[in-house]
């Protein structure tokens, strides 16, 4: 770990002597898939709450507003959607309520990920507004 090899020096001195060009290309398109899943979720989903972050590509979608169970979220997502978006309190208990959604990827994966999470949503939605069973007595 303390000793790295001449190849892992190499990179990182190319790196940060000529990769500025590449970094700038990378912060562009992440500000574009971060700008991309506010509009999608504005034309889709408008209650979640989601707010361009200042410096990540993690975007952090407050999903409280839709006043879901989370738990059966995840569980339409994963066993359903075949999708895994991390749940905030994973994080830690500020994060209940919330899905931490990586940006960080090639457009079409994201787009992907965001069909699968509105589906997800609108899934459980429609489970919680079906009327239940009546027992018959």
């Amino acid at each position: 770990m303390g000793s790295p090899n001449i190849l892992g020096l190499q990179a990182l001195l190319c790196a940060y002597q000529q990769g500025s060009q590449w970094l700038d290309a990378l912060r562009d398109y992440l500000q574009e898939n971060l700008q991309h899943i506010k509009k999608r979720l504005t034309e889709e989903l408008p209650e979640i709450g989601y707010r361009i972050p200042d410096a990540t590509y993690l975007a952090w979608l407050d999903l409280r507003p839709l006043e879901l169970d989370m738990k059966k979220l995840q569980q339409q997502m994963i066993h359903h959607e075949k999708v895994v978006i991390m749940p905030g309190e994973t994080y830690g208990p500020e994060g209940l309520g919330f899905l931490r959604l990586n940006a960080g990827c090639p457009r079409a994966k994201l787009d992907d990920g965001l069909n699968r999470l509105v589906r997800a949503v609108q899934a459980v939605r429609s489970k919680s507004m079906s009327p239940s069973p009546q027992s018959s007595d």
